[in-house]
């Protein structure tokens, strides 16, 4: 089948090899001049992947002597690596921007394409046919620039976080970031420790911090999850009322209390969580870029009692050396005049801050302009298919690869599942679950962001389809460190390729080696209470699952029961 990538990022990399190896003619275009995606055009000095590599490499090109958290310049590098491994780079074309995607009367896909940049000036519009198209543009294209009343006339710098490069430009200036997500944190703590005369942040919702990484040999925060337990066989009953987040959110935020001495993020004395509950955490895309933490707090805990203050500043000893705090303010911008901003705040009351740089953290549009399938209001995103947020049941051959936002977990590592899955689905071997269960229970509950997915019960989900959830007894008895690592570890992509069509050996070394060896760097008190949790999930649902199916059970000892007094009988007859 000719196959259309659009987008040389790391998910049109891992589809386009996917899918060669399937025996696919694959092409792929990028309007780049070379490749990497939203980790090669958007970068800024210092900045890091939030994701370990255990979690974001893919399932067979490992890293294991890489940073934990790669800085962008070394992603890249192995994402041009990966290429080369796999003889991608021979299959992309770039400088060529996609004008247009249709269906045409043959049930192709016309593609007209332009060669854009330096490399070809006067270059005019062509088409090409395709019999699929993957678009893996990427979620970072076009950004999200507000317009609030005087912004023309702001005597001060106004600038989207897409366009920042270096700290340097914030040395002597009072900074406003407008927006608390993981780039405006980084923006944020770039700008105080790099002399900036003040540095404020501002958040509409609130937002849910915890650190990606807590420090020497501690395994990283995407990797002290158990997901097979809670995810891979759970009762139907379990699913519906979102057991295991209602259990282990109250679990997880008086950690939080207990050890930095607030519930709503670690260490996250200000910026609550609109909704933030005690009886439900799947609404939540956790900021684990959480450096600028400390600056944030300590205006806070300077103005709680002395003990407190005493006992909880311990969290804020890796910021010591930065003089400048940062000031938080809770609410919408109202207006701008001079280099003045002005807030309506959450209590309710006007606030004004001085800031001669503005920095718009306010994120990106979800736009494909070369689609007709565009949102009809320009302000809102441009939708997503309906299954798994990845094709429409009509038109199965375009598939959206990457697009998905996990809560806990990575992009590139999801994108290479959802590959695997839509290879499997030209082909027609996909058995599709239609209870929804999976469906509902992957999507965060209450979030802003529609795409919001919850990191292990959506790679489950995609695994159960194409038979790629590993079987515990069988591994039980092969092999006891792929046993482990599978039930107490994160859904590394590794794990879905122990078994069914896309199984490898190396990928066995991966989870074996690698993937064990993360379960063992944990404290021994972590991995306890994992199995004590695994333990009474598994009574839990093992009891659900069998009031679930009691009328089968009871059926099936019926029809056992009546097959032993028809034998009996038969015998009978045959001595007398």
């Amino acid at each position: 089948m000719r196959v259309l990538i659009l987008g040389a990022g790391a998910s049109g990399l891992v589809t386009a090899k996917v899918l060669a190896e399937r025996g696919h003619q694959v092409s792929i275009v990028d309007a780049s001049a070379r490749l990497g995606g939203t980790f090669e055009n958007k970068a800024y000095k210092e900045a890091r992947m939030v994701s370990s590599k255990h979690l974001t490499l893919f399932s067979d090109c490992r890293r294991p002597n890489a940073e934990m958290h790669m800085t962008l310049v070394d992603y890249v590098a192995y994402l041009e690596e990966y290429a080369g491994d796999f003889n991608l780079n021979k299959l992309i074309r770039f400088a060529t921007k996609v004008l247009n995607v249709e269906k045409n009367a043959k049930g192709m896909y016309t593609v007209t394409l332009e060669g854009c940049g330096d490399e070809h000036p006067g270059s005019q519009p062509y088409t090409e046919e395709y019999e699929a198209v993957a678009v893996c543009s990427g979620l970072h294209n076009q950004a999200n620039i507000p317009k609030f009343p005087g912004q023309d006339e702001f005597e001060g710098k106004i600038l989207h976080s897409s366009t920042y490069k270096d700290p340097e430009m914030f040395k002597d200036q009072r900074v406003l970031v407008i927006g608390t997500g993981e780039t405006a944190f980084d923006v944020g703590y770039a700008a105080a420790s790099h002399g900036a005369k003040e540095v404020t942040m501002s958040t509409r919702h609130g937002f849910v911090s915890v650190p990606a990484f807590f420090g020497g040999d501690k395994p990283p925060l995407d990797c002290v999850i158990m997901n097979f337990a809670t995810h891979a066989w759970e009762s139907k009953w379990a699913q519906r009322v979102g057991l295991h987040w209602w259990i282990t959110t109250k679990f997880t935020r008086m950690g939080f209390l207990l050890t930095t001495g607030c519930s709503y993020g670690f260490n996250q004395w200000v910026g609550k969580r609109f909704n933030m509950t005690w009886d439900e955490g799947r609404k939540h895309i956790v900021n684990k870029s959480a450096r600028c933490m400390p600056l944030l707090t300590r205006k806070a805990k300077r103005q709680a009692p002395w003990l407190l203050r005493q006992i909880w500043s311990i969290w804020d000893e890796a910021a010591d050396h930065i003089p400048v705090d940062i000031d938080l303010v809770e609410g919408s911008v109202k207006d701008l005049k001079g280099k003045t901003v002005r807030y309506d705040t959450r209590d309710g009351g006007v606030r004004e801050v001085e800031a001669d740089v503005v920095v718009l953290a306010t994120g990106y549009k979800q736009k494909f302009p070369f689609l007709k399938n565009t949102a009809a209001d320009e302000k809102m995103d441009d939708p997503l298919p309906t299954k798994h947020f990845m094709i429409n049941p009509e038109d199965p051959r375009m598939a959206y690869i990457g697009f998905i936002r996990p809560n806990v977990g990575a992009i590139p590592p999801m994108s290479e599942l959802q590959a695997m899955w839509w290879a499997e689905k030209l082909e027609d071997k996909v058995v599709e679950d239609n209870s929804n269960l999976d469906t509902e229970c992957y999507k965060l509950t209450g979030s802003r962001l529609k795409y919001g997915v919850d990191y292990g019960y959506y790679m489950f989900a995609l695994a159960r389809e194409i038979n790629a959830v590993p079987s515990l007894m069988h591994w039980l008895f092969r092999s006891p460190k792929v046993f482990l690592a599978c039930c107490f570890g994160q859904a590394h992509v590794p794990i879905f390729r122990l078994q069914g069509p896309f199984a490898s050996k190396d990928c066995e070394e991966t989870v074996r080696g690698e993937l064990f060896n993360v379960i063992c760097k944990r404290p021994f008190v972590m991995n306890f209470t994992f199995a004590i949790e695994a333990l009474g999930f598994g009574i839990i649902n093992a009891i659900a699952y069998l009031i679930e199916n009691h009328g089968k059970y009871v059926a099936a000892a019926g029809i056992g029961l009546g097959a032993m007094v028809v034998r009996k009988n038969s015998l009978k007859a045959m001595v007398a």
